[in-house]
């Protein structure tokens, strides 16, 4: 048995397949106690396939994107011609029981979802217009509240202080009405402790005092003669790059359960191609050409969220990388290329 904390000479013989200095072959569980050259080898079969290009790649995810929003609709419409190819798939490839898996998913949903898209009600919403300066305090306020040790008094104290600020700023009464009332739901109080806290810090909030600053109308500069910053210029902008990204991580935020599910079966279980995929000819496959498992994809998925985190360098490095490797491909040792073909590979 290979010790993970001695230095050992290996060779390897085959793919995937090492021996010791002893000939003894090491089995999986050894090979992942020590350095092997695994996770950086490229299958022979994969040298001199094309990739795909950028532009492909974009196209397929904007695809993907769509159908993922028609997913998170709830629609039945979008959801059962999606799981029905997955499952005609299966079928085909005689994958059994992963079938009979999609098809009970599909039964479930059917009994569950309308056929007619889901909007959610944003009557009962709270909409909250916090300052950016109120914004660190209140998380703090919010954690310690939140403690399981912080009983009532520790809460009324850590209310009692951040009222004041709440009181000082311009903030609407109600504004800072469902303020407190968010950080007191937070806690561990039971009903009747909260409703009695509210009863008391919320009488003690006052209307904002407006014009605050009108001693210093004479050296303080008009908001109109203010040149906006660029960031605020992003902001004001209805065709900014800076809402584009904001409108991709609401869409993800709200479809997140359907795009885990949609990027690692599809890409799994279609031979690495999602619907935008297969319809751009191209495909994803590990650099040792094996077939991707559940894992692997669920890994590769879970690096959108890293690429997005990144303000979006981590997909843009495929314009520079060797082998345009987006960090989702970093992430499952993974490559795009053109789909191949029984007689040849040419992308058109």
């Amino acid at each position: 048995m290979t010790s993970p904390d001695a230095s050992h000479d290996i060779t390897q013989v085959a793919p995937d397949t090492f021996v010791d200095e002893t000939g003894h072959q090491l089995s999986k569980k050894e090979i992942r106690q020590i350095v092997t050259p695994h996770a950086f080898k490229v299958a022979d079969s994969l040298i001199g396939q094309p990739l795909a290009k950028p532009m492909r790649r974009g196209i397929a995810i904007g695809i993907d994107g769509l159908l993922i929003s028609a997913l998170s609709s709830g629609s039945l419409v979008f959801v059962l011609p999606l799981l029905g190819y997955l499952l005609w798939n299966r079928v085909r490839q005689q994958r059994i029981q992963q079938a009979v898996l999609v098809g009970i998913v599909a039964l479930t949903l059917a009994f569950t979802l309308d056929f007619s898209p889901q909007k959610p009600d944003s009557g009962d919403v709270k909409k909250l217009n916090l300052p950016t300066d109120l914004a660190l305090p209140m998380a703090g306020v919010a954690l310690k509240v939140a403690n399981d040790n912080c009983d009532y008094d520790c809460v009324s104290e850590q209310l009692a202080e951040f009222r004041q600020q709440l009181n000082a700023s311009e903030m609407s009464l109600e504004d800072k009405k469902l303020t407190l009332e968010e950080l007191i739901e937070a806690s561990h109080l039971n009903e009747s402790q909260q409703k009695q806290l509210k009863a008391s810090q919320l009488q003690q909030l006052t209307q904002p005092v407006m014009g605050t600053n009108q001693n210093h109308s004479k050296i303080q500069p008009k908001a109109d003669d203010v040149e906006p910053n660029l960031w605020q210029k992003l902001e004001q902008s209805n065709h900014s790059l800076l809402q584009w990204v904001t409108g991709i991580l609401a869409d993800f935020g709200v479809g997140f359960g359907w795009a885990m599910f949609y990027f690692t079966f599809y890409i799994s279980w279609n031979h690495g191609q999602t619907i935008g995929k297969l319809l751009m000819g191209i495909q994803v496959v590990q650099l040792d050409d094996q077939p991707l498992s559940l894992w692997n994809s669920f890994s590769r998925q879970g690096g959108y969220g890293a690429g997005l985190a990144t303000g979006l360098i981590g997909f843009l490095q495929i314009l520079w990388d060797p082998n345009r490797q987006a960090i989702q491909d970093k992430v499952a040792s993974t490559l795009v290329i053109v789909k191949r073909k029984a007689a040849g590979h040419s992308e058109s």
